[in-house]
């Protein structure tokens, strides 16, 4: 039971690691297969962007207003998402790469 709860921890940290030199890797350089992986995840998640937001305006304001408003900006922003998920991964192989239409420019981000 221990050597296996050892060999998880081991798994996740070595997963973390590549996930931070992953990360930081990218800042610096952006080509075409970031632009497609960008543009395919926001092709694939842009139906979280509703739930998304019902969450930051809960948290912001109150959940009511999360609820209502929330969910209507992410429809809105989700619809976008998923208008630059198409642009990017048709244009992924015109430059430039590090130019993105959405901010952030994952879904994972900014929670």
């Amino acid at each position: 039971m221990i050597r296996k709860i050892c060999a998880l921890v081991l798994v996740l940290l070595l997963a973390v690691s590549v996930a931070a030199y992953a990360e930081e890797s990218a800042a610096k350089d952006q080509n075409a297969g970031t632009k497609l992986v960008r543009g395919v995840t926001n092709l694939v998640l842009f139906w979280l962007e509703p739930v998304k937001q019902a969450y930051l305006v809960s948290k912001e304001e109150n959940a009511c207003l999360g609820l209502t408003y929330g969910i209507v900006k992410g429809v809105g922003v989700g619809a976008f998402r998923l208008a630059d998920g198409v642009f990017e991964t048709v244009t992924c192989v015109i430059p430039p790469y590090d130019k993105v239409l959405v901010e952030p420019e994952l879904i994972f981000e900014g929670w």
